[in-house]
């Protein structure tokens, strides 16, 4: 690899910044919220086009679990003897959430990077005798 000159190294290349995605026009209201509030908490980069089917239902599903709470919260979780059924919508929001954070590397989890299995401390002899 050749050498680069001082001059060229004067120089700031022009990268493109990466642009942030934008809701799709068949959101409500509510889902443009959780939509514009979750692509600007990210890195610019952290999402890419292909990514919009899961980042569209993962608002959908937020949003439509917090209308179930808002029923829950004022109906009760008991209705006429029996358990709501905003409650089982609520249930099944919070899954898709759950399961889509991972998909779109929003959990904490999903974001902590994985260890391999070279750079785990193997046991010394030492430590074994020391636990005697």
């Amino acid at each position: 690899m050749p050498r680069k000159s001082a001059a060229s190294l004067q120089v700031i290349p022009l990268v493109p910044e990466a642009s942030r995605l934008l809701p799709p026009a068949n959101l409500s209201e509510p889902e443009r919220i959780i939509f514009r509030g979750l692509v600007s908490a990210v890195p610019p980069d952290h999402f890419r086009a292909s990514d919009m089917p899961l980042i569209v239902q993962y608002c959908q599903a937020i949003a439509l679990g917090d209308e179930a709470s808002a029923y829950i919260r004022k109906e009760g979780a008991v209705v006429a003897g029996r358990a709501s059924p905003w409650l089982i919508v609520l249930e099944k929001c919070q899954r898709a959430v759950v399961a889509l954070s991972m998909r779109l590397r929003l959990s904490p989890q999903a974001r902590a990077p994985r260890a391999k299995a070279d750079t785990l401390r193997k046991v010394s002899a030492y430590d074994l005798m020391d636990d005697d």
